[in-house]
């Protein structure tokens, strides 16, 4: 499931040649779509729970700060999936949540995508130090 999911997160499909622009995760209660948002390309397993996995859905569109997108990482925070159960599915991986609901990384499109694109643009903008703990997740 980890190698998969990372996949998905940094663009990579199920053939070497196979370029996907990143993952969305979708997310289904009572059978019915209740959250859909781009993921930034980081993640990490809970080293307590590993059934816990830490992401950053990036739920709201960027500003523009002199020409460039910019977000509040207090918009964008970390949220943890507590997955009970994971299975490859195609081209996504579908996830029963212990909440109940049903979840899927997939391949980013729409304006999921243009939000990725602004997201992965807007970490240029800061130091090696700051992208470093945007990645590991392990605070907000």
């Amino acid at each position: 499931m980890w190698t998969r999911f990372s996949d998905l997160l940094v663009g990579r499909g199920q053939e070497v040649s196979d370029d996907l622009p990143g993952a969305e995760l979708v997310v289904f209660g009572e059978g019915r779509e209740v959250f859909r948002a781009a993921l930034a390309r980081h993640a990490r397993r809970d080293l307590d729970d590993p059934a816990v996995v830490w992401i950053r859905p990036l739920v709201t569109s960027a500003t523009i700060q002199s020409g460039l997108p910019a977000f509040d990482i207090a918009v964008v925070r970390r949220r943890a999936l507590h997955v009970a159960r994971a299975e490859i599915d195609d081209r996504f991986l579908a996830l029963d949540l212990v909440s109940g609901q049903q979840a899927r990384i997939e391949p980013a499109r729409a304006e999921r995508l243009g939000v990725l694109q602004d997201f992965d643009t807007w970490l240029t903008t800061l130091s090696g130090d700051q992208r470093a703990e945007m990645a590991a997740l392990d605070h907000d």
